[in-house]
């Protein structure tokens, strides 16, 4: 291309910008004014270019790949490809690029192109390159906030949603998607979607719902709430207005997933309850154990200084005294045995001897022993035919046996039957106890068999005992494989059960010595 002056078309006439005495006004515009040919070579460019880029003019007009090699590397192919497409298109185009200024800056330039035409025929081009660096840097500046922001919300534990006052969703993050197990939601979904699509989750939907309608009619409250969901887990609800200038636009609402916090506090305060119960249990036996040490101790101590005195006068000894005392000491014997017992329970340290055990002939003994427990009672005992045989431990089996009609003879004080009975039930053995006595709670019965439990209607000073018999025999039949529970009403009497499995006549054989 040959040289030209500034404002010059190739056939050396005054191009069009310049044609009329315009070329002042042109060069004042706020960006590049020029012309090329279809070729696109310069024809004209005004002095804006030599301010703004800070190459000489006759550089555009005299180099003829000036403006593509003055492109930026990353813009230089998609820009001229995209101005020739429009150019043989004969279409107007806009294009947003960067050029290398001759000091070395980047110059974002927004360039609007329009095809020229005479007599139909398209001749040239001419466009405006506008200077938009300062925009486009606010623009980025812009979208690494949003990005910092989009960033910092979802990297945050909390779920967040934004709603406006009209109910649109103007943003929330990913963790609140996944804290409500939703997906799908856009910018402009409207809450009262939301509020349906986690109606389900709601352990109490309307108390959550009431609250969340009570701050829509109240802009300017903040609140905060518990939130429980129906999958078990637990949610902080914050709530705060959004304000911008002052004024409210909307409502910011925070949710965190405290369900480990929450159960661990329900945690602490159920052991907290415990040990309280277990202080006032301890308590309690402490009391009653005292109480019922001390009542044995007494009259054995009456009896032995009777016994020191009669010794001492040289007079003979009545064989009731000598039975009176050695009474008291089988109570006090029972007592620490029951001591030392719940001890060994509790520790896991109970030892069963085992061998085969008929319980047809330790009913009988048991019962036989138990007939003159007391003169106000009656004691039967209903017995098969056949022997049931189970593997156990005779001497604690006997234990429990003995301990259930202590209990029936305890608890019925007005007297009456006392019935022992045995039978088979589908493969296992049923030794049962029954009395005409108090009966006991279904309150009570829940707790029966715990350690120093004690009936509400069976008080220490009426009924005595450490509260540990029941405890111990349910742990000597669950180790035997069985099982322990009553029947019982109110004011109506009781009815143990035991059940054992009944080894079969060839394990019996094998079990023989």
């Amino acid at each position: 291309m040959a040289e030209r002056e500034p404002g010059l078309d190739a056939a050396g006439d005054v191009s069009p910008p310049a044609r009329g005495g315009h070329d002042a006004r042109v060069d004042n515009v706020d960006g590049i004014v020029w012309e090329a040919d279809l070729s696109l070579h310069f024809v004209f460019v005004s002095k804006q270019a030599e301010r703004l880029l800070g190459y000489p003019v006759e550089r555009w007009l005299t180099e003829p790949d000036f403006w593509v090699e003055h492109l930026h590397p990353d813009d230089r192919d998609w820009a001229f490809a995209s101005c020739r497409s429009a150019v043989e298109q004969r279409l107007p185009h806009e294009l947003e690029y960067r050029m290398l200024a001759a000091d070395g800056r980047v110059v974002w330039l927004r360039d609007l192109v329009t095809v020229l035409f005479r007599d139909g025929r398209a001749y040239g081009l001419h466009g405006l390159m506008v200077d938009v660096t300062e925009q486009r840097q606010a623009k980025e500046r812009l979208e690494q906030t949003v990005s910092l922001l989009e960033a910092t919300l979802d990297s945050t534990a909390d779920g967040l949603l934004v709603v406006d006052q009209d109910g649109h969703i103007t943003a929330r993050n990913r963790q609140f998607e996944q804290l409500w197990g939703l997906t799908g939601l856009t910018a402009c979904a409207q809450d009262a979607a939301l509020l349906a699509a986690v109606r389900e989750k709601l352990k109490d939907p309307d108390a959550f719902f009431s609250r969340v309608q009570a701050l829509y009619e109240q802009p300017s409250q903040e609140s905060f709430d518990i939130v429980e969901l129906r999958d078990g887990r637990v949610l902080e609800r914050y709530s705060l207005p959004q304000r911008r200038r002052g004024l409210i636009t909307g409502r910011v609402w925070s949710f965190r997933d405290v369900t480990d916090r929450v159960h661990a506090q329900r945690m602490q305060e159920r052991l907290l309850d415990e040990a309280h119960e277990a202080i006032r249990v301890r308590d309690d036996f402490l009391s009653i154990a005292a109480h019922e040490l001390k009542t044995p101790l007494t009259p054995l101590r009456l009896h032995l200084q009777l016994l020191k005195r009669t010794m001492e006068a040289r007079e003979p000894i009545a064989p009731e005294r000598v039975d009176k005392a050695m009474a008291q000491v089988h109570r006090l014997s029972a007592l620490v045995n029951d001591l030392v017992d719940a001890t060994s329970v509790e520790a896991g340290r109970l030892k069963l001897q085992r061998e085969p055990v008929s319980l047809l002939e330790l009913a009988r003994e048991v019962c036989s022993e138990f007939r003159a427990l007391s003169a106000a009672h009656t004691c039967t005992c209903e017995l098969p035919q056949e022997d049931l045989v189970v593997m156990g431990d005779r001497g604690r089996l006997s234990q429990v046996l003995a301990n259930l009609l202590e209990n029936a003879v305890k608890y019925s004080p007005l007297g009456g039957t006392v019935r022992i009975s045995l039978s088979r039930a589908d493969g296992d053995a049923v030794l049962s106890v029954a009395d005409g006595g108090i009966g006991i709670s279904q309150e009570d019965q829940a707790h029966l068999f715990g350690r120093f439990f004690r009936a509400s209607n069976a008080p220490v000073s009426g009924f005595g005992g450490l509260g540990l018999g029941l405890y111990i025999c349910r742990d000597i039949i669950e180790r035997h494989g069985g099982h322990i529970w009553v029947d019982s009403e109110l004011g109506r009497g009781s009815t143990f059960h035991v059940s054992l499995p009944v080894l079969n006549a060839t394990a019996h054989r094998e079990a023989r010595p």
